[in-house]
Formats: structure tokens, C-alpha cells, sequence
């Protein structure tokens, strides 16, 4: 995939009830790139990647998502089936797109091989941790080889030890080229710098593009960025704009 796969064009969404949550977006994503979405509470950024992910339709302007494209979307709480087996949820995208058994079952392995649960092939979700979890969720996305890869602040509901090994798997993952064109939304503006080579930063809501920002660490071991003046000043300018619309935010909330 040459073109870029995701492009807004002044696009919004406004919901049934009157709520506007997106106005006015204009982005174009690249094919193969990192991008991270950051912004104040509620600001539209999961919404934005439901409209990629087909969930939503934009209300104004258009979203071209390029044809054929394979979208896959990782959750912040796994939504993995109870009932089903690691192996079985790793599968299941496989499975709704006729792969045969036996190729599903091989696909599952590889991936729970690759993510480090080997042993939990035939555990159920109660029995794994969050962490675990996650690494399901994420093998599932990936196991169907997505074009586009839709990231909901997948590690927000982990303990921080476990998100700093998560951030360091995507990151991983990129560089086995596996994560196609990625787009990862999240609270935390050091996880976007970890994960992303571009940040786009949203207003509050109505939420628009306020920044969009490539800090100068693509090349830099995920492990080592935090230790860069390049990533606490950029961490320091983001949170500056976002502080800036939670304040408006506020203030609005209170008249």
C-alpha cells in the first residue's frame, strides 16, 4: 500500500443527541507511519478512531480509508471472549474470514509464541493478567496482517511496571514491521512519545487538530528516549497545549 491509507478532509461529527464531537479535521495519515493521538478527557480522540475503524460516520467534510484496506482495531479493556481458549481468541479474526481450522491453529501459535504465551495457548482470560490480556488482544489484531492498526489506550487500565513492557512490545512489533500503518490514542503523553514518530494533539471538545508534531526521536531504542532533553521538552510543549484546553475546559464546565 503506496497512497496514504487515511485521509480527513475538514471533516466532523456531530451525534444524534446534538453533541458535536469532532470539527474541522484535516489529516493525512502515511502509509507504515506511527501516529499518536493526544488530548484532554473527552475530546474526541476514541472517536476519531471509530470513524477509521468504520464504527462511526463522519457528519461533514469526508474520511477516505484506502480501498481494501484491513482495519483492526485493540481495545483499552482486551474484549476477549471468556469462553474461548487463547488460541481461540487469537484466531477469532482469522475464523470470520474463513481461514481453515488447521491455519488458524498454526497462525495462534506463531503469535502466542511471539508474544510470549507459549504456555497459556489453551488458558481462558480469567486465568491470565492484564498484561496477558493485552498481548491476546494485540495478537488478534495482528494475526490477520491489518493494513491499519487502531490502538484505544490499550494500556490504561494496566499497573505502570506492565505498561512500560507493553509500550516496549509495540514498539518491538514496529520494528518487525508488522503493525502496518498504526494509529495509537492515548492519555499519556511519554507513551505517545515511546510509540509514535508523530503526535497529533486534539483541543478539547469539539475536538480538533491543534498540533502535529514530529519530535526528533525516531531513531532513538525505546528504552533510551526518556533520558533525551528532546523527549522531556517535547513531553513539556505537548502537555503546555494540553493543559492550556483542559483549563478552557474547566472554566467552561463551571459556567
Amino acid at each position: 500500500m503506496q497512497a496514504a491509507p487515511i485521509v480527513f478532509i475538514q471533516a466532523g461529527l456531530t451525534y444524534p443527541n446534538g453533541v458535536e464531537a469532532l470539527t474541522d479535521i484535516s489529516l493525512t495519515i502515511a502509509d507504515q507511519s506511527a501516529v499518536a493521538v493526544v488530548g484532554p478527557s473527552g475530546c474526541g480522540k476514541t472517536t476519531l478512531l471509530r470513524t477509521i475503524a468504520g464504527l462511526e460516520r463522519v457528519s461533514v467534510g469526508s474520511l477516505q480509508v484506502a480501498a481494501g484496506a484491513k482495519r483492526a482495531m485493540v481495545f483499552q479493556s482486551g474484549l476477549l471472549f471468556p469462553w474461548m481458549s487463547v488460541a481461540d481468541n487469537i484466531s477469532y479474526g482469522l475464523m470470520t474470514r474463513g481461514t481453515p481450522a488447521e491455519q488458524c491453529r498454526v497462525i495462534a501459535r506463531e503469535w502466542a509464541d511471539r508474544m510470549g504465551l507459549q504456555r497459556f495457548i489453551d488458558a481462558y482470560p480469567h486465568q491470565l493478567s492484564g498484561g496477558m490480556q493485552q498481548r491476546v488482544g494485540i495478537a488478534r489484531a495482528l494475526a490477520i496482517q491489518p493494513d491499519i492498526v487502531l490502538f484505544d489506550e490499550p494500556f490504561a487500565a494496566l499497573d505502570a511496571q506492565t505498561r512500560l513492557i507493553m509500550q516496549e512490545l509495540v514498539c518491538d512489533l514496529r520494528r518487525q514491521g508488522v503493525c502496518g500503518t498504526m494509529l495509537f490514542v492515548t492519555h499519556a503523553i511519554d507513551e505517545a512519545l515511546i510509540v509514535a514518530d508523530r503526535i497529533i494533539v486534539m483541543s478539547a471538545r469539539p475536538g480538533r487538530i491543534i498540533a502535529d508534531l514530529t519530535p526528533q526521536l525516531a531513531d532513538v531504542p525505546s528504552a533510551d528516549k526518556r533520558a533525551l532533553p528532546a523527549f522531556n521538552q517535547a513531553f513539556a510543549d505537548i502537555w503546555a497545549q494540553i493543559r492550556q484546553e483542559v483549563d478552557v475546559q474547566m472554566h467552561e464546565g463551571v459556567n
